[in-house]
C-alpha cells in the first residue's frame, strides 16, 4: 500500500467533507455574512466618528473666529462708548481735551469700519465665483498705478517707494478688486513697518522656470519677522508679538491676501530676517482658462482704491505723561495697556488732582516702571505684545517688593475661564470690556480703602505686637522681617535706612515706598517707631535710667532721645515712667 495518505472529498447539498471533517455550508455562509456585517458596522462607526470629529473641529474653528472677532470689537467699543459718556457728563472739559477725545473716537470708529470691511471681504471670498469680475489687461500698468499712489503715503513717513519691471506690458487674466486688495495690504504693511530713511521696492518679473507666470515682489528694509512667527503670519487674527499698538493690525489683512491670491490661482510666500527686512512674493498665472475670454481692463475706469490715510495717533505729550520725579502726594495708578486710546479713556475716569496715571504699553515696560515707581495700584489688560497681563500678575505676586500692590485686570476676554485664570494669577479684580467708568472707579477706590485698613492692621500686628490674624501673609512676613532686622541692630547707632535696604537687597527708594504703602511710614520713621516701642517696653518692665534705655535703643544723645520720645508719645520719658503700666 502506498505510504501517501489518500484524502477523499465528497460533496453533498448540505455537507462539505474533507478527510473526515464535515462543515455545514449554511454555517460558512452565516459566518461570512456576520463578518461582512461586522466590517460594515465598524466602517460605519469609523465614518461617523470621523464626521463627528470634523464637525467638532469645524465648530471649534467657528467658535474661535467668533471669539477673536468679539475681542477685536470690544476695545474700540470700550473707547467709543466710554469717551462718549465722558463728553456728555464732563461739563468743564477744556477745548484741548475735547479735541483729544473726539480724535480717539474717530480713530476707533475707523478701526471698527476697517474690521467690518475685512470681515466682509472674507465672507465674500466664500461666495459663488459668479460674483467675481474677471478681466484681461496689462497688469504692469495696474501695479504701477498702485505704486504711484502709495509713493505719496510712503514719503509722509520718510520712506521711498520704487517700482521696477522688466516689461512695460504683460497681458494676464485677473480680478482688479482682488489685485487691489493684495497690493493695498502688502504695501500698507511695508510702509507701516519701515523706518524713516529706508526704501521699499515693488518689483515685477516673469517666473524664470515658468514663463506663463508673473511674480510681484514687495521688498522692504523694515524690522523683519522672526523665524518663529513666519509660519503663522497668514493665520487669521495672528498678531506678531513684537509689534506695538500704532503699527499692529488686527491679524486679518494677510489672511485675506493669501485667500485672494489662491482665488486667482496663484501663490504667495514670504522671506524675512529680523533687522534686515521682508520680501513678499505673489505669483499669478497668465491665463485662468484658455477657452474663456474676459472683457478688457481699462485703467481710466478702474482706478485702484485711494492711498490709506496716515493714522491719527494720540499726541504723546497729552496722552502719555512723563514719569514724575520726587514725591507725588496723589494716588499713583499704573495702566498697562497696548491701546493708547484705552489709556486715554481710563485717564479721563480718574481726576487729575487726585490721581497720577502712569502708562506702560507692554509688560516689559510695566515691570521696569512698577519696580522703580511702586504705584499704589496697577490696572492691566491681558492680551498684549510679548508677555501677557496674566504673566505680569504672577510675577508681581511672586515678588516680595511688589506683592502688596493691588491689581485690576480689564480685558475683552470675557469667558468664565478667563476670569478664573485672572483671579488665580493674583489679580484682585477682573473687569470685562466694554465697561462703565463707574465700575472701574468704584473697584479701584474700594481696593485702595482696603489697603488703608490693612496699613492700620499691620501697624497693630507688627509694630505694637498685637495678636491679630491677617490674611495677607506676604506683607506681614515682609514687615516682620524688616522689624527683626531693626531689633537685631537695635544697639547699633550707625544703623540707617540705607543699611536696612541693603540687607533686603532693594533700594532705599523702594524700601520707603513699600513701607509707606504697608505702614504709612517711610523707612527712617519706621526704624524710629520700632526703637521707641522698644524703649517703652523697657521702661514698663525694667528699672533703668533714661540714659541706659537710650543706649539700649542705639541713641547715645539722651537729650535727643528725650525730645523725639516726647514728640511721638506726647510725654517725656520721666513722665512715661510714672504712668501706671497695664
Amino acid at each position: 500500500m502506498n505510504s501517501h495518505h489518500l484524502y477523499l472529498i465528497s460533496l453533498s447539498p448540505d455537507i462539505l467533507s474533507l478527510s473526515g471533517v464535515s462543515v455545514n455550508v449554511g454555517t460558512i455562509l452565516l459566518l461570512f455574512s456576520l463578518l461582512v456585517l461586522l466590517f460594515s458596522m465598524l466602517f460605519s462607526v469609523s465614518e461617523r466618528m470621523r464626521n463627528k470629529r470634523m464637525l467638532q473641529q469645524k465648530g471649534q474653528i467657528i467658535s474661535d473666529v467668533f471669539t477673536k472677532v468679539t475681542h477685536e470689537l470690544r476695545a474700540p467699543l470700550t473707547v467709543i462708548l466710554g469717551l462718549s459718556k465722558q463728553l456728555r457728563e464732563q461739563k468743564d472739559l477744556s477745548d484741548g481735551n475735547l479735541a483729544t477725545y473726539l480724535n480717539a473716537i474717530e480713530r476707533q470708529g475707523r478701526n471698527l469700519s476697517k474690521l467690518v470691511n475685512q470681515l466682509l471681504d472674507i465672507a465674500n471670498l466664500q461666495t459663488s465665483d459668479k460674483t467675481v469680475e474677471w478681466k484681461t489687461g496689462n497688469i504692469v500698468a495696474f501695479v504701477e498705478m498702485m505704486s504711484e499712489t502709495f509713493r505719496i503715503y510712503a514719503r509722509q513717513k520718510g520712506v521711498e517707494l520704487y517700482f521696477f519691471s522688466d516689461e512695460t506690458e504683460v497681458e494676464i487674466d485677473f480680478v482688479p478688486d482682488y489685485l487691489n486688495k493684495i497690493l493695498y495690504n502688502l504695501l500698507s504693511n511695508a510702509v507701516k513697518y519701515s523706518e524713516e530713511g529706508t526704501r521699499i521696492n515693488l518689483v515685477m518679473e516673469r517666473n524664470k522656470k515658468d514663463r506663463q507666470k508673473i511674480a510681484i515682489k514687495v521688498i522692504d528694509q523694515g524690522r523683519g519677522i522672526s523665524k518663529e512667527a513666519l509660519p503663522h503670519i497668514f493665520d487669521l487674527f495672528y498678531k506678531y508679538p513684537h509689534n506695538n499698538t500704532e503699527t499692529s493690525g488686527n491679524g486679518i489683512g494677510l489672511t485675506i491676501v493669501k485667500q485672494i491670491t489662491e482665488g486667482l490661482g496663484g501663490t504667495i510666500r514670504v522671506e524675512s530676517e529680523v533687522g534686515k527686512g521682508t520680501v513678499f512674493t505673489v505669483e499669478l498665472p497668465f491665463r485662468r482658462n484658455e477657452k474663456q475670454l474676459y472683457t478688457h481692463w481699462i485703467p481710466e475706469k478702474n482706478t485702484p482704491r485711494p492711498v490709506p490715510q496716515a493714522p491719527l495717533l494720540p499726541e504723546a505729550n497729552k496722552s502719555v505723561p512723563p514719569d514724575p520725579g520726587g514725591n507725588d502726594p496723589r494716588t499713583t495708578i499704573l495702566l498697562v495697556e497696548d491701546n493708547k486710546d484705552i489709556f486715554l479713556y481710563v485717564r479721563s475716569i480718574f481726576h487729575e488732582k487726585q490721581y497720577n496715571i502712569l502708562y506702560a504699553p507692554n509688560v516689559e515696560k510695566a515691570w521696569d516702571m512698577v519696580n522703580k515707581q511702586l504705584p499704589d495700584i496697577v490696572i492691566t489688560d491681558v492680551i498684549m505684545p510679548q508677555k501677557s497681563g496674566i504673566e505680569l500678575c504672577r510675577e508681581m505676586k511672586a515678588s516680595p517688593l511688589l506683592n502688596h500692590i493691588p491689581i485690576v485686570i480689564v480685558s475683552a476676554k470675557n469667558e468664565e475661564a478667563d476670569l478664573i485664570e485672572g483671579l488665580r494669577s493674583g489679580a484682585d479684580c477682573y473687569i470685562r470690556k466694554p465697561f462703565y467708568p463707574e465700575a472701574l472707579q468704584v473697584r479701584v477706590e474700594n481696593l485702595l480703602k482696603t489697603r488703608l485698613l490693612l496699613k492700620e492692621k499691620y501697624c497693630r500686628t507688627v509694630l505694637k505686637e498685637e495678636k491679630e490674624e491677617l490674611n495677607d501673609n506676604t506683607n506681614t512676613d515682609f514687615l516682620r522681617r524688616v522689624t527683626d532686622i531693626i531689633y537685631r541692630e537695635m544697639k547699633n547707632p550707625d544703623f540707617t535706612a540705607g543699611k536696612l535696604a541693603a540687607e533686603l537687597a532693594i533700594s532705599v527708594s523702594q524700601l520707603n515706598k513699600k513701607l509707606n504703602i504697608i505702614t504709612g511710614y517711610p523707612s527712617s520713621t519706621y526704624i524710629l517707631q520700632v526703637k521707641l516701642r522698644h524703649a517703652k517696653k523697657i521702661f514698663a518692665s525694667q528699672n533703668k535710667t533714661i540714659g541706659e534705655v537710650s543706649t539700649e535703643c542705639g541713641i547715645y544723645d539722651v537729650n535727643y532721645f528725650s525730645r523725639i520720645f516726647k514728640k511721638h508719645t506726647g510725654v517725656t520719658p520721666t513722665q512715661f515712667k510714672r504712668l501706671p503700666q497695664i
